[in-house]
């Protein structure tokens, strides 16, 4: 099926063109002195505009576009970011294997265990691959999961995270005919990986999984919270189990501002078949270019997804030096490294004002020392994850440093990326205290910043 026009915004178009008086919501009424121009087109499930929670019309059909553009069996779109699908795709395993076990990569999204806590499902930690020259985590090992999955028959679920938010990939496709072989659903959350799969292998090979998750808004051109769910030919959970989930975690009320953006992102996907080409251009040309920083260094390797930019070193100062004497944004930055996202709205021009800016500041800087923090300690977890978490609510607090020996009763994550440090019903240990304070993010509680202490279970 050709979406090459857009269809749900040329049906806004053509709607809001015949000057309907909306007695319905939203409240705006779309008054131009109350909003501005980009919200004209929010309206709600009005007749002929589909429903996002039972899609046969418009909807629908836009789904059937985002699973011909990734070669998946079904699509679900959504306006609730790839969380929304996350939460969605672990209870659906969890309602079809109700009591399983899942093996979760311990550099997932806060996302994930949010999803577990829900569930109630055991989590079995499955540690990334570490490699003491980076300053974050591997990729996940084929290999590894097969040992695990052959010890222990009761993980019917594994998810792992690739790309990585600084654009590690592990080898899915192996991945997932070990998961299969073992009977196990693979979840693969490829937020960070939306361009991949597209067909033109402008960036290499699709993430594999019977169920992948992509964030339409960090590389493609859909507005920030939009996303797509994807399942392939033999998956196991049904579409009736995933829909059903979407029910309760997607919003009742949808922004047909943000429905529109998927809509738009897909006929422009469908429409120019070499959209990526300038962005690629682009990067081809960083690749060549920042190989020859003297004093910082341009990380590249097997493993690494192209699309994300990353500079060892002190990106501190170095996103200081962009923002200030460049005004250049960069996306995160470390004392260990800096990202630099890209996406299909660069160019060779975009990208190469950034490798400009880049190599005059490496050119008057000193030397760099590429610093590795400590790697994760492989997690205890001494208590369930939820309820570790309810009793965390009401446990005391005290410093971390005194906390060796006891439960956590709360997250501690890094933002970014949002990976948890340490997670409700993990037994903290000297090995944990000190890869917290290795950390080379701002460290968070649910609530607020990390000020030290951390709630505690006896």
């Amino acid at each position: 099926m050709a979406y090459d026009n857009d269809k749900l915004g040329a049906a806004l178009k053509l709607y809001l063109g015949s000057d309907p008086l909306p007695m319905h919501m939203p409240g705006h009424k779309r008054n131009p002195d109350l909003i501005s121009s980009e919200f004209a087109r929010d309206i709600t499930e009005i007749q002929g505009f589909d429903n996002l929670h039972s899609p046969s019309g418009l909807i629908k059909d836009m789904e059937t576009a985002g699973a011909m553009l990734w070669g998946a069996e079904r699509a679900y779109v959504s306006v609730g970011g790839s969380t929304t699908m996350l939460l969605t795709a672990i209870s659906a395993c969890n309602a079809e294997m109700p009591g399983s076990k899942v093996l979760v990569a311990m550099n997932s999204h806060l996302a994930v265990w949010h999803a577990l806590e829900l569930t109630g499902n055991t989590p079995v930690p499955l540690m990334p691959v570490t490699d003491g020259n980076l300053p974050f985590a591997g990729p996940v090992s084929a290999y590894d999961i097969e040992k695990i999955l052959v010890r222990d028959p009761s993980i019917r679920t594994v998810i792992i995270t690739s790309p990585t938010y600084e654009g590690v990939i592990s080898d899915t496709a192996s991945i997932m005919e070990i998961t299969r072989r073992y009977d196990a659903t693979l979840i693969t959350d490829c937020a960070h990986g939306a361009h991949l799969g597209l067909g033109d292998d402008y960036f290499g090979s699709p993430c594999c999984g019977d169920i992948v998750i992509k964030s339409l808004h960090k590389t493609l051109n859909s507005p920030t919270q939009t996303s797509v769910m994807l399942t392939y030919p033999g998956c196991r959970i049904s579409d009736s189990t995933i829909r059903h989930y979407i029910d309760i975690f997607e919003t009742s009320s949808p922004s047909y501002v943000l429905l529109r953006g998927i809509s738009r992102c897909f006929a422009t996907l469908n429409a120019r078949k070499d959209i990526l080409k300038p962005w690629e251009d682009g990067i081809r040309l960083a690749e060549e270019r920042l190989a020859g920083l003297k004093n910082y260094r341009f990380w590249q390797a097997p493993v690494k997804e192209r699309s994300k930019l990353v500079i060892l070193g002190d990106g501190i100062t170095l996103a200081e030096r962009l923002r200030g004497d460049f005004n250049i944004e960069c996306e995160a930055a470390f004392t260990t490294h800096l990202i630099a996202m890209t996406g299909i709205g660069d160019t060779p021009e975009s990208i190469g004002r950034f490798c400009d800016a880049v190599l005059k500041i490496d050119e008057l800087s000193a030397p760099q020392d590429i610093v590795s923090p400590l790697p994760r300690p492989k997690p205890v977890l001494a208590m369930d994850v939820r309820e570790a978490s309810i009793k965390g609510l009401t446990a005391e607090e005290r410093p971390l440093e005194q906390s060796s020996g006891m439960i956590s009763g709360e997250y501690l994550f890094c933002y970014p990326p949002g990976v948890p440090l340490l997670v409700p019903g993990e037994l903290i240990t000297q090995d944990t205290i000190d890869y917290v304070h290795s950390g080379t993010a701002e460290i968070r509680r649910p609530a607020a910043g990390f000020t030290g202490n951390v709630k505690v279970l006896p």
